[in-house]
This record gives structure tokens, sequence and C-alpha cells, in this order.
């Protein structure tokens, strides 16, 4: 009768009661009964700040040191989203390996003080990152309590953590005031050779000393132009950089190489007087969008006013291209022949055939285009675009019906061309051509295609043509560890560092954790030797390179477990939930994450592209715009894992559904620009033909290389099918 007045209690109160109503004569451990049912069905409706209330007096009601108590506490962890002090001192009543960082991250600098008295009881586990985690959560509000943190590490700090203690240290003594402690951290900073690291130093200094450290700024966006700390910096120097084109100047190309594209194209349109190089500069950030109508205003601009200007050769060459991706095709030739009569010169005058050419081809005019490839082949046979002229040549041949011109010159291109991107792709046409023309021998062309190249593109399509399976990756049974002992390559057992880094990357301090595992590399000899440990324990980020070290051992005998270990499902629960909210395959998304950044979070690239999906700030705010995150966004958080995650996988799902999933027009969308994967035929090309059209080579290489990940992870992780 009891446990059923409780359960009425319980809904009576999740209906429309208050704790208040309960009975006084009902025992606190029916109470806390009670405020755990309320928590729980306010978990259910998504009020999760509440339902962690409910938990935490829940708790409350318990003994101290109860294991039920401990549980509760935990609960109400989960659920916290605000900052909330009485949960973390519910979850520091019992000490496990990772209770200060949690009780850290719910109590914030709340916290600190009950932290403090922690350390110096030496209650904790590493007690330099706790220190470390501490001091961080205490730079704007509490500096001096911070320094205090920061003075009981008396020892270096491997690695990016040892870095972090450095500018969490000259943060701190901005904020104290403390400029003898500023210059040692500075002198030791500038001292080592870290761009990424001094990158910050100028930065901090610079927002230190607002608009007047602009200097400072400067060098902050010159030495790490993808950084995550220039949205804050950008957002400070608006005003001044819009009303003083030669500071503006000063930033425009670090913008433009760190990926910052809408800020420069901000500056090129709403400045008072925009340099001339910052107008062509937004032009480009528009026409590597894919916004061809807004880059021919610009650059149609920038030609009017500087008719001469330092830019003006390679504006006429974009202005021509975008006026052809708009179907401009004449008013696009005339601009070629405006650059051909006035810089004759010119660096770039030698790929004008293949410009002339390449956009005629783009717009169907394949026979127009011939003769300008073929010029480009005659005239220029060491020029950079002339295998892609010579491919486009066979191409035209094909598409134009002039079969048996098509055969011989595709022929010629593979004897010539047998380091081209395009070979395999020429290889495939060569063979099909001549099956189709009655040639058996074409059959032979695509069986050496096959066993030549088995992981490309071209070689998958061979098989379905002449009706063979398609590949799959082959694994054995056996154990790693098992395996490797068996080979002579045994696994070691895992040093103390890599226990600690484990640690680590429990308590959410990832990036730290991934400097211990490179110490214990160092301890045990090689990072092959932990391979099992990674394994076990997700360590994403080295386990890769772990597999790769003994990979050839067995190259026909490899165990299911190296496979993964190369191929993992990282952050699972977030790629799996984020995939499902977008109708993603997670497969595909940790197929792209593999060749994108081979799951290392702090990856960029030098076109500004970062995070674990390597997106361009420029993209990600527009994918924040589509789907209502505009006022969580910065360029700055791109490097979170979860973030990186959300926004890849809505922008790389957007473009699937565009294509009706179609994996190589997906994938050229993505890393090409969706515009190209339009200009490379998508839509009206058979597959084959499409991936043949592909003249970007980064773009070619990744579409192979990510589908062949993708055809990996369908085999060896079938229970995300």
């Amino acid at each position: 009768m009891k446990i059923s007045l409780i359960a009425v209690t319980i809904f009576l109160l999740c209906s429309c009661g208050t704790v208040a109503d309960v009975p006084e004569n009902i025992s606190n451990t029916d109470r806390s009964i009670i405020e755990e049912g309320i928590a729980d069905s306010l978990m259910l409706t998504g009020a999760k700040d509440q339902a962690a209330g409910h938990y935490a007096s829940a708790a409350l009601l318990l003994q101290p040191g109860s294991l039920e108590r401990r549980e509760l506490a935990e609960k109400a962890a989960d659920a916290s989203v605000s900052v909330s002090v009485v949960i973390a001192r519910l979850i520091l009543e019992t000490t496990t390996d990772t209770t200060p960082f949690q009780a850290l991250r719910i109590g914030g600098s709340e916290i600190t003080p009950d932290i403090m008295s922690g350390l110096v009881s030496g209650r904790f586990l590493l007690p330099d990152y706790v220190a470390l985690v501490a001091a961080e959560s205490l730079i704007t509000s509490d500096p001096f309590l911070g320094m205090d943190f920061l003075n009981t590490i008396h020892r270096e700090l491997p690695g990016s953590t040892g870095k972090d203690f450095l500018l969490i240290k000259y943060r701190t003594a901005i904020g104290t005031g403390d400029l003898e402690v500023q210059e040692s951290c500075w002198n030791s900073a500038f001292n080592q050779d870290d761009d990424k690291l001094q990158s910050k130093f100028y930065h901090f200094r610079g927002m230190a000393r607002g608009v007047f450290g602009f200097r400072d700024f400067v060098d902050s966006f010159q030495l790490w132009p993808a950084g995550d700390i220039h949205a804050s910096a950008y957002d400070l120097l608006r005003d001044t950089l819009l009303a003083d084109s030669s500071l503006a100047n000063q930033v425009a190309d670090s913008f433009y190489g760190g990926g910052l594209w809408n800020e420069v194209y901000d500056l090129a349109i709403n400045s008072a007087n925009p340099p001339a190089h910052i107008v062509y500069l937004g032009a480009r950030t528009r026409d590597r969008l894919g916004r061809h109508q807004q880059a021919v205003d610009l650059l149609s601009s920038y030609l009017d006013r500087w008719p001469n200007g330092a830019d003006a050769p390679n504006a006429c060459i974009y202005l021509a291209r975008d006026m052809a991706a708009l179907g401009l095709v004449d008013e696009a030739m005339e601009q070629l022949d405006y650059y051909a009569s006035n810089w004759p010169g010119h660096s770039r005058i030698s790929n004008l055939p293949w410009y002339r050419g390449s956009l005629l081809a783009e717009n169907g005019f394949w026979e127009r285009s011939i003769p300008y490839f073929a010029e480009t082949v005659r005239r220029y046979p060491s020029n950079t675009t002339v295998d892609d002229a010579q491919f486009y040549g066979c191409l035209a041949l094909m598409k134009t019906g002039r079969t048996t011109e098509a055969i011989e010159a595709f022929g010629n291109f593979n004897s010539k061309w047998t380091q081209s991107v395009y070979r395999p792709s020429s290889r495939y046409w060569y063979g099909v051509l001549l099956l189709e023309s009655g040639d058996q021998s074409g059959r032979g062309v695509l069986e050496r295609l096959i066993t030549g190249k088995p992981e490309s593109l071209p070689a998958a399509f061979a098989r379905e043509y002449l009706g063979l399976p398609a590949w799959q990756p082959y694994f054995i049974e056996e154990p790693l560890g098992a395996w490797m002992a068996r080979n002579g390559r045994p696994e070691s057992q895992p040093p103390q560092s890599a226990l600690d880094g484990v640690l680590l990357l429990k308590a959410g301090c990832r990036k730290w954790a991934l400097d211990l595992f490179r110490l214990a590399e160092a301890e045990v000899g090689s990072v092959y030797r932990l391979a099992p440990f990674y394994l076990a324990n997700d360590v994403w980020e080295r386990g890769p390179s772990a597999a790769w070290q003994i990979w050839s051992l067995e190259n026909e005998n490899r165990p299911l477990d190296l496979w993964r270990l190369r191929y993992p499902a990282a952050w699972n629960e977030e790629v799996v939930a984020t995939a499902h909210e977008f109708n993603m395959d997670p497969k595909l998304l940790w197929s792209i994450m593999k060749q994108e950044s081979a799951f290392q979070p702090s990856c960029f690239s030098t076109a500004g592209a970062r995070g674990l999906i390597q997106m361009i700030p420029s993209t990600s705010e527009y994918v924040a715009l589509e789907n209502g995150w505009q006022q969580e966004y910065s360029p700055d958080i791109l490097y979170d894992p979860a973030t990186s995650i959300m926004y890849g996988t809505a922008c790389i799902s957007d473009y699937g559904e565009n294509c009706n999933w179609d994996i190589p027009g997906t994938l050229a969308g993505y890393n090409g620009g969706p515009h190209n994967a339009i200009r490379w035929g998508w839509g009206t090309s058979s597959q084959q033909e499409f991936f043949s059209r592909i003249t970007f080579n980064e773009t070619k290489k990744y579409v192979e290389i990510v589908s062949h990940n993708y055809a990996i992870y369908n085999k060896i992780w079938p229970e995300y099918n």
C-alpha cells in the first residue's frame, strides 16, 4: 500500500503539484523516491535543468556516503545543463578518478575553493591537471585564485598541455597585473617554434589592449590564419577596419587564407573606401562558394575601378569563369579575349586554351572545345593543365561520336600519362570503347585496371561493367594481440602514462590525454605496441597510426580488430545521433572524417578548413543560418568535435539529398563545392563520366579515397547498417 501511495503521489505531483504537497508524515527515503520520480518525468519532457534540481534534492534527503545518494548525484550531474554548486558539492562527497573534473564542469568557478581544499588534502588523482582546469575556469572571474592553482604545479607538463599551462598562466597574469610573470611567459612562448602558441599570445595581449592592440591582432592573424581566436578580434576591430582601408589591407590575406571569407566579403562591400585587393578577394570568396552572380558583380566593379590593378589579370580570368558558370558562354569567351590582348605576358597566359576549352565543354559545347584542348597539348606541353586538356580532348572525341579517334586518343593518353590522376578513368573508357566497338582486348584492359588499381573508382566501374562483384575488405577473427604476437610484434603492457591518459579521456580532457599517450609510446618504443590498448579504450586519434605500423605484417590475413583500429567508429554516440537526425548513414560520416582529419579534432588546412570534418567558416555560417543556429555560431567553435560533427552532418546531408545520396556526387559537392559538381556534369552525366570530369586533383582523389573508405566501413561495422 505504501508503494502505491508513493506512485500515486508522484503521478499527482508531476501533473500539478509540488513537493510541499507531500504529506509530512512520510520518511526522507520516501520523499527522495518521490523527488526522483518527478525528475525522471521531467527528463522525459526534456526539462533537464529542472530534473537535475529534483535529483539533487532527492540526493540531499539521503545519508551522506550512501550508494543511493551517490547514484542520485550522478543522475543530477548527467542532467545538469547550467552551473550548479549544489550538484558539484554532491559529486565531491565521493572521490573517484574523475570527480574533480566532473565537479568543475558542473560547478564552474564557484566550486574552485572546494577543489583547492581537495588538492591541499591530496584527495585527487592527477592534481596538476585538476589545478590547470580550475585555473582556466578562473581567468576572468578570479585570476588571483587562479594563480594560486597554477602555483601548485611544479613539474613540466608534456606536449600541448605544457603550452596550455603557459598560455593560461600568461592570461591569468594579465588579470592580476603581474608584469614579471607576463614577461616570463612571453619569453618562454617565443623561445618555442610554435606559430599557434605565439598567435594566441599576440591575440590575448591584443584583447587586453583593445583597439590599441591592432598590431598584435595582425601578428596573430598572420601566424595562424585558421585560429580559433579570431572571431572576437574581428568583432572588436570591424568598425576600425571598415573605416581605414590601409589597416584592412593588412589583415585581408590572412583572413582569406584562414577561411574567414564572409569577413573579407564584409570588408569588400561595406567599407567606406574598400581597398582594391580586398574587393578582388571578396569576389574570390563568392566564386569559391558558388555565388557566381555576386562574384561577377564584384569582379566587374574591380575591373571598372582598377583596370590596371595588380589583381586585374586574375580578376579577368575569374570573371570569365563565373560568367560561364552562369551560362554566359559568349561573354566569357570575349572576356578571355580581353585578357589575352591586355596581358599577353601574364604568368597564366599559357593556361588560356585550357580555360577556353573547359568552359565550352562544361556548357556542353564539346565540338567547339576540341581545338583549344589540342592547342594546349601542341603549344604548351609543359603546362600544368596539359594532362587535363589532353584527357578532356579524349572525352570530347567520345562525346561527339568520334569513337575511333577517341579510342586512339585514350590509348595515347594511357601510354604518355602514367602518373596522371586521369589515367584510371582513361583506362576505363579505353577498355569500354574497345569492347563496344567489338574488340575483345578491352576486357583485358579493364581486368588489368581492376588488378592494378583495385581501390579506385574506375576499377569499381570496370567491375560493374564486367558483371563482377564489388571489392570488399577481407579479414579474420583472430584477436589483435594474438595476431601481433604470432607475427613477432607483441603488444606492450601500457605504462602509467597511458593509464593516466585514459583517466583524462574519461574526464573530458581529450587533448591533454593525447600528450600522455604520446609519452607512453615513447616509453614502450613505438605506437603499435599500444594498438590493443587503444582499441579497447577508444583512442581514435592514435589508433590509426598504430594500425598503420603493423598493417603489412600479413597482407591477406588482417584481423577485424586491426581494420577497426584503422577505420574506427569514432565519437560514435555523437555521430550516430546526429546522422540519425539528418537522415544520413553514420558510416559515410566516418569515411569522410577519416580522410578529412584522420580523427584529429585540432586539424586545420591551408585553406582555413578546421575540425574533424574540416569545414570552412563561411560554409558553416550558412549552415548555421539555414538551421537556425546563428545565435550560437562562431567560426571559433569549429574545432569542438560535437560542433564539427553537427555542422558537417547538416552540410553533407544537404548535398546528399540534392544528389539523391549518390556517393561520388555527394563527396565531390562537399570537397569541391556543389557548384563545381554541377560544372563537372552532376545530374546530366553518368556516374562514370562525372567522376572522369572532375578537374580538381584534390577532389578527384578525395572522392576516390572516401568511396573506398565507405566500402570498408560498410563491411567492418555491420552493426551500424
